[in-house]
Order: structure tokens, then C-alpha cells, then sequence
């Protein structure tokens, strides 16, 4: 007999996404005043316009720390796929990207008003162009098991993760300048 509906897991990954993206604007809209008038607001600014000023020193400073936290991640995700609770896991991170990518948005969006979608798309695109190709490609493999992943591919996985640092350090704070 043929089922007639079935979900694949790459269906269930964007639906926990976008279960947490309407989870974080939600949040992010009931609790938007307390955020952006407790001085929140100057924070996010002052945050986003850092990069403009960030000499070598500084840069070198970001790199190691983005460096540190993109890597932590990666294998994490790795270390994720390979356990038998791989599936839930990767679930749960979509969830949770989800989450903090919708509440970013409405909270750059409550700010800056129609603008803030602009600014929000410059904050996180450069890099997010070859961070989720790869989180992609972790996901569904594990779905398998990364252990059976080809070697092949963890050579491009970590160079594409290792160019978003790149994009995430230096190219990011360079584009807030404008």
C-alpha cells in the first residue's frame, strides 16, 4: 500500500526552521519594547558598526575568535552526525537557527523599520552563503551517518566553512563601513 503523504528529513529540517523563525519573530515582537528601550538598541548599533573602525590588531583579534567559534561549531556538528542521535540533533539546530535568525530580524526590523531587513541581509549573507551549503550537506548525510560519508568531501567542507570565516572577519566589518 501507498502512503499517501510522507516527510522526508531534509522537509522536517525546514519545518523545525521555520517553526523557530515564527517562534523568534514572535518573541522578538512581544518582548520588542523592553529590548529596544533598555538600551539594547544602542548596543546593536554600536555592535554592528564596530567592524568600521577594526585595525590589523583588531581584525587579527576577530579572526581567532570567529575562528574559534565557526571551528567549535563544525565539529560539533560533526561530532552531532555521528551519533545515533544524529537526526534530533540536527533538528533541534534548525530549530534553533531559526530561532535566533527570526529574532534577529524582527529586532533589526523594529529598529530601523523596512531598512533593517537590508541591514540584517548585510550582517549575515557574505558568510551564510558557505556556512549553510555546508550545515546542509552535514544534515542530510547524517540522516545516514557521516561515517560513510566520503573523504572526499570533508576537504571542501572544511574549506568552504574556512572561507565564511574569511567573509565573517574581515569582508563583513569592511561592508558596514558603507
Amino acid at each position: 500500500m501507498r502512503r499517501p503523504f510522507s516527510l522526508s528529513f531534509a522537509h522536517v529540517l525546514f519545518f523545525c526552521f521555520f517553526c523557530g523563525a515564527a517562534a523568534g519573530t514572535a518573541g522578538a515582537n512581544l518582548l520588542g519594547k523592553e529590548i529596544l528601550s533598555g538600551g539594547a538598541a544602542d548596543a546593536i548599533h554600536k555592535a554592528s558598526c564596530v567592524g568600521a573602525v577594526l585595525d590589523w590588531g583588531e581584525k587579527k583579534l576577530l579572526w581567532r575568535y570567529v575562528f574559534r567559534q565557526r571551528m567549535k561549531e563544525f565539529g560539533l556538528a560533526v561530532l552531532v552526525g555521528l551519533t545515533p542521535f544524529s537526526a534530533l540533533g540536527f533538528a533541534a539546530a534548525a530549530f534553533a537557527g531559526g530561532l535566533g535568525g527570526g529574532f534577529m530580524l524582527s529586532i533589526a526590523t523594529l529598529q530601523s523599520g523596512v531598512s533593517g531587513l537590508f541591514l540584517f541581509l548585510l550582517a549575515l549573507l557574505p558568510q551564510w552563503l558557505f556556512y549553510l551549503p555546508v550545515w546542509m550537506i552535514l544534515a542530510v548525510k547524517a540522516e545516514d551517518g557521516l561515517e560513510q560519508m566520503k573523504f572526499r568531501y570533508w576537504p571542501v567542507l572544511l574549506a568552504a566553512v574556512l572561507t565564511g570565516i574569511f567573509l565573517e572577519a574581515y569582508i563583513n566589518p569592511w561592508l558596514w563601513r558603507f
